[in-house]
């Protein structure tokens, strides 16, 4: 036991250690302005978002980009509530060019995936941007993406986001902070230049490669996964050509679930794929972190009824302090208040609520958007 306790662990500080090194390899992009020639088209797929639909638009209708350059295409998934209406509310008011709301064409298990491959085949420009229905845009996004564009050799851009907490609960705050810890190990990943991650909330690359790689096609079955998935195809297909561009006017900030009903269940949704992934440093990593957390359950429960008291208090705090030190590191990027007793709280909490996801994703369905997946 004691053994398997202290190499989990171990393997856990070593993976740590490597995202540490990666995130202080990927150096931050130099910006500058330059003529804007790259055209997009900006998709967001949604279902039943009428509360954040207006924040994204007006963050829209703020880039700093010629209108004419743009195309946003609004996939609607068979919304119940009124964002509809809400989006068309905003174009009757403001008239922007080049927008269009489609209705999904649900044709897999993964309604998010059939809307995104939808929205690629009726894009009209070169480079495609996805983002979501809860998100507010930077206003320099177009500007900062077309000199990387120019300026590199990309089939796929990938880029920061953030969940900022919206009030002092907790349920928020833990949000935030995990938010903070998978910014930074996505940036890790591709600083020693194997990403295992990105976000589909901040995701951008040229239709010809999206279609060269035959979409999302063998992973239609799995509900989650549109941004991991087409990652894991774009960097076996182009492996120098994959990217992160890391600036901080390039974050782009999205909403934390308002209970922990959601929370779970985005997570479920989330560590739902994992099983499938193709990638064996990812595949990896996930049973790592898995087993690390795991064993600080066990560490937790021996803490009271071994002898040995003090060797599992030690691993316990090994734990917690690697994963705060990961967390300011990450956070050097973002530069954002931490509160240091939900800080505390999560260190404790995270264990339990991981190994709990763990297993549900494993075994269990879970809800999301008023729907219920299988895994």
């Amino acid at each position: 036991m004691i053994w398997f306790l202290l190499i989990s662990i171990g393997l856990y500080v070593v993976l740590m250690l490597f995202f540490g090194i990666g995130l202080f390899r990927l150096k931050t992009f130099a910006l500058q302005k330059v003529k804007p020639t790259t055209k997009f088209t900006l998709i967001i797929p949604f279902r039943n978002e009428a509360e954040n639909l207006p924040a994204l638009m007006q963050s829209i209708s703020k880039l700093n980009y010629p209108e004419k350059l743009v195309e946003v295409l609004l996939l609607n998934d068979a919304s119940e509530d009124d964002s509809v209406v809400v989006i068309q509310q905003f174009m009757l008011k403001r008239k922007p060019s080049g927008w269009a709301i489609l209705d999904n064409e649900r044709r897999s298990d993964s309604p998010k995936k059939d809307a995104i491959t939808l929205a690629v085949s009726k894009a009209k420009h070169d480079w495609i941007f996805t983002t979501d229905a809860d998100c507010i845009l930077p206003e320099n996004l177009l500007n900062n993406l077309n000199f990387f564009i120019q300026n590199t050799s990309s089939k796929m851009i990938a880029g920061p986001v953030l969940a900022l907490p919206e009030n002092r609960f907790f349920v928020s705050h833990y949000q935030f902070l995990e938010s903070l810890t998978l910014a930074g190990v996505t940036m890790g990943g591709f600083g020693i230049g194997k990403p295992l991650m990105c976000n589909g909330a901040h995701l951008a690359y040229e239709k010809s490669a999206f279609e060269a790689v035959n979409g999302f096609e063998g992973n239609y079955h799995i509900a989650s996964g549109d941004d991991l998935f087409l990652l894991e195809k774009m960097q076996a297909a182009f492996p120098r050509e994959v990217h992160f561009l890391k600036n901080k006017e390039q974050i782009v900030y999205t909403k934390t679930e308002s209970n922990w009903s959601a929370v779970v269940n985005q997570r479920v949704r989330w560590a739902a794929k994992t099983s499938v992934y193709k990638n064996m440093f990812s595949k990896w990593t996930g049973f790592i972190v898995l087993v690390a957390n795991v064993s600080l359950l066990i560490a937790f429960v021996m803490l009271f009824k071994s002898e040995s008291g003090l060797f599992f208090l030690m691993l316990i705090f090994v734990k917690w302090g690697v994963d705060e030190i990961f967390i300011y590191q990450a956070n050097t990027f973002f530069k954002r208040e931490i509160h240091w007793l939900y800080l505390r709280l999560m260190a404790f909490l995270y264990p339990f609520l991981t190994t709990y996801i763990a297993f549900r994703a494993l075994f269990g369905n879970y809800k999301w958007k008023g729907r219920t997946f299988k895994k």
